[in-house]
């Protein structure tokens, strides 16, 4: 019988084969030799990375920040600053692999990609140029297909790993010293990809599209955040109420930060709390808050 690993390797090298019809044999080899590592990862570009898993580098989106003119339509946003002009620019995609496979069959190759802008980021962007109007981001269908090449190239040098281990399998199956020698080798997915920093398949990592404290967020940028806010906290244009629960908020925050053992989602929760709070606000100051938020909620 033919080898399903060789089959691996020759589906990986055809364009013709559908990507969702690679991943599905790739799950099978990978449920039989028990990489869990792996399969987990399958699994997630099978049905898209939902919850609180994190979405890999390789998924990153870059394109160019737009805004509607009732009379000349979409249009480009240029902002001064730099750092949130590339934060703004960059969005990580969380969708299954078909759902951009199927993007991609529609599409001609001058064809762009619409992504919009979360509420918050919608807000902040209206205080930012002064405009009431929608957002988007406008991305190259070129990006998904990277993501689409990235997944067969994982794939395709997981299948000659396991051959150069002498793991190729009869038919669907493998002998018991094959299933031995897949437990006694690390095939770790960030070797697959190069660097997937801030994802679930780096070591010890948590959701977001940068690296995370244990698997969630950057206390150093968390820090950051906190800083701003306290520094900006008369200046948001709010009443005292609501600067007191923005106060608790960040006690909160604060508390977790200086814990051994910090809780990423009681962090993540209360900087949304906090965004909820400024997102009816008006101003510079709230603004550049919600802007500083959201380069780690994104």
């Amino acid at each position: 019988m033919s080898s399903i690993v060789i089959e691996l390797q020759r589906d990986a090298l055809d364009r013709a084969v559908a990507i969702t019809d690679l991943l599905r044999k790739a799950l099978v080899v990978a449920r039989k030799l028990k990489q869990q590592e792996f399969l987990s990862w399958i699994e997630s570009e099978l049905s898209g990375y939902q919850g609180d898993i994190d979405i890999p580098e390789y998924r990153e989106l870059v394109g160019q920040v737009k805004g509607w003119n009732p009379y000349n339509g979409w249009i480009p946003v240029i902002i001064n600053d730099a750092e949130i002009m590339e934060t703004l620019s960059t969005q990580y995609t969380g969708q299954s692999i078909s759902e951009i496979e199927n993007i991609l069959g529609q599409g001609g190759s001058d064809s762009r990609l619409h992504m919009p802008f979360s509420p918050s980021q919608q807000q902040a962007l209206r205080s930012l140029v002064n405009n009431n109007t929608e957002f988007t981001l406008f991305v190259p269908l070129s990006r998904l297909s990277r993501i689409v090449d990235s997944v067969r190239n994982a794939i395709l040098n997981w299948a000659l790993e396991l051959e150069d281990n002498g793991i190729l399998g009869d038919g669907l199956s493998f002998s018991e010293s094959e299933k031995e020698a897949a437990a006694s080798h690390s095939y770790n997915i960030n070797n697959f990809f190069g660097d997937v920093s801030g994802s679930n398949l780096q070591q010890a990592s948590g959701h977001a599209n940068r690296q995370y404290i244990e698997a969630a967020l950057n206390i150093g940028k968390i820090q950051n955040v906190v800083s701003i806010i306290r520094d900006n906290l008369n200046n948001l244009g709010i009443d005292e109420e609501r600067i007191s629960e923005i106060g608790s908020d960040l006690q909160t925050i604060e508390a977790q930060l200086n814990s051994p053992k910090p809780k990423p989602p009681i962090i993540k929760e209360s900087l949304k709390s906090i965004r909820a709070v400024l997102e009816g606000a008006g101003g510079g100051a709230a603004a550049q808050v919600l802007m500083e938020i959201g380069k780690v909620l994104l």
